[in-house]
């Protein structure tokens, strides 16, 4: 459409050549011009000259001609002959007010929040999944705590609709605390200890009277019948006498519901933990298992805690007995794809479980899956459960474990003390000692691990000299006792370790140990001396 001229003192004129347009002035009409385009030369004439179109209201569809007003002037006049048209009042137009990004980001926040944590609850409890194990009451804390976030944030963003807000509220609390009640897969049961037997109710007679005087029975003797309780009793009275004396005594497992199976990971699982003697033996009943564990000291909660490894425990004193109701699940492996996949979001979860197994050969396999994964999740649990597997371990899971704490570990979390304990006992039974155990040590600076390395570095100079020599100069007088006597080999590397970490105090010893030296070892002392005055420099 050709644009409209209202200049008055110019012409828009188009290039009969290019047709490129322009402005001139009105003197240049009837004369020749240059095209400043395409340089074409052309008259300035009627057939060259642009008119703009006119058109009436009605003729063209433009939305910004709504913008005029079309109602129609008044004239002003003394009488009309007709009658004037009255227009009706513009009606009002409410105010459009956009909303808050504030407001928008917090009612997002409370939607995002609420189905996140649905999904969670509804799918997490499947195995492997985030709330795998996660007892009813927690499940109802999480459902809880996500409500009331729902609401303040639901309320946040919509000040002016609270009402509205509020039932939003109220229906999102209800929905996230129903599914722990309709969604109960992977719920885990909490194991109390129990004493005492206020929970028993008493036996009642026989009402129709014909009963004997055994059909009049209390729980303990129901349950004396029940486990065939003369084994624990025989071996109460044999150990009674030595009891006395000794401090240890006799207790009984009532393992009830055990599955064959899973009979001799308990018994060594108990053996271990509590110190009973290897020939602690367990009886096969209707119900499950006996286990008569002689040469035991300590009380009956530690052993109930125990206990609660693998079921519910609770206490009978009176007959020297803790009944656990076994739960065979805790027996089960999760499942390998999980357990072995550390990018997948059960790993950490699951493997720590494994780490709690009685099963000491599950454990094992969990440190080692554990080892080399970056500490993300559950690190103090991880580390203190690896503690407990130093103590209770053997050599294997010992090395093991402790190749896994110099990752998972931190200074100043005990694991020192744990290890360097477990390193001295290794050491005095002569057994093979795992490197892990003096890597870890020495990373942590330990000088309280210099005698026990100090040791080991004496039998074998050849494996433990590099280890040795990374404590720095706290090994300087120990080395420099085993000096004067030790084998050619032994001097040769504590002559090396001195080049190290040696003092003033090594100069004396090094220079007189020159005399009569063989060559190799006299060449090894003058660089070790050199070094050392350098040091003192």
């Amino acid at each position: 459409m050709d644009e409209p001229h209202d200049d008055a003192e110019s012409l828009a004129i188009r290039c009969s050549g290019c047709g490129q347009r322009f402005k001139v002035g009105i003197e240049l009409r009837d004369r020749m011009v240059e095209c400043g385009t395409c340089e074409h030369r052309f008259r300035v004439n009627e057939e060259v000259i642009v008119r703009s179109k006119k058109f009436y209201p009605g003729e063209r569809r433009d939305r910004t001609l709504d913008r005029f007003s079309r109602v129609p002037k008044t004239i002003a006049t003394s009488q009309t002959t007709f009658q004037a048209i009255h227009y009706a009042q513009e009606p009002a137009h409410p105010a459009v007010e956009t909303s808050s990004p504030v407001r928008l980001v917090f009612g997002f926040i409370a939607v995002a929040v609420a189905v996140i944590i649905a999904l969670m609850l509804i799918f997490g409890g499947s195995a492997g999944g985030m709330l795998f194990g996660t007892s009813q009451s927690k499940r109802l804390m999480l459902a809880g705590f996500t409500a009331l976030v729902t609401a303040v944030f639901l309320i946040a963003a919509n000040p002016r609709s609270r009402g509205k807000a509020v039932f939003g509220a109220l229906v999102a609390a209800a929905a996230l605390l129903g599914l722990p009640f309709i969604f109960t897969e992977g719920n885990q049961r909490v194991n109390p200890i129990r004493t005492g037997f206020d929970d028993f109710e008493p036996v009642k007679p026989d009402p129709s009277g014909k009963g004997g005087p055994l059909d009049v029975k209390d729980e303990l003797t129901l349950l004396k019948e029940e486990m065939e309780y003369s084994p624990l009793e025989r071996e109460i009275l044999r150990y009674g006498k030595e009891a006395a004396g000794t401090g240890r005594g006799v207790i009984g497992l009532w393992l009830r519901g055990l599955q064959e199976r899973h009979k001799f990971q308990v018994r060594d699982y108990v053996v271990r933990n509590t110190g009973a003697d290897t020939g602690s033996h367990m009886y096969q009943r209707e119900g499950g298992y006996l286990m008569v564990m002689s040469g035991v000291s300590g009380d009956f909660a530690e052993f109930a805690r125990l206990c609660q490894r693998f079921g519910e425990a609770r206490i009978i004193e009176p007959l020297r007995v803790i009944e656990v109701q076994v739960d065979n699940s805790a027996f089960v492996e999760g499942p390998l794809d999980k357990l072995t996949d550390p990018a997948s979001p059960a790993f950490y979860e699951l493997n720590r479980r494994e780490l709690d197994s009685i099963d000491l050969e599950r454990a094992r396999k969990a440190v080692t899956r554990l080892g080399p994964a970056e500490p993300k999740f559950y690190r103090d649990d991880i580390v203190r459960r690896m503690q407990e597997l130093m103590r209770e371990g053997d050599v294997e899971m010992q090395g093991v474990t402790a190749k896994a704490l110099l990752n998972w570990g931190q200074p100043g979390d005990g694991s020192e003390e744990v290890v360097r304990a477990a390193l001295e006992k290794v050491a005095l039974s002569g057994k093979e000692v795992p490197e892990p155990m003096v890597e870890l040590l020495v990373s942590r600076g330990d000088a309280s691990a210099v005698p026990i390395i100090d040791d080991l570095w004496a039998q074998d100079c050849t494996t433990w000299e590099e280890f040795y020599v990374k404590l720095g100069p706290a090994i300087e007088d120990a080395v420099l006792a085993r000096f004067e006597k030790g084998t050619a080999t032994l001097r040769m590397s504590a002559i090396r370790m001195l080049h190290r970490v040696g003092t003033a105090r090594s100069l004396a010893v090094l220079e007189g140990s020159r005399e009569g030296a063989p060559p190799e070892m006299r060449v090894l002392t003058d660089r070790a001396l050199v070094a050392i005055r350098a040091r003192q420099e």
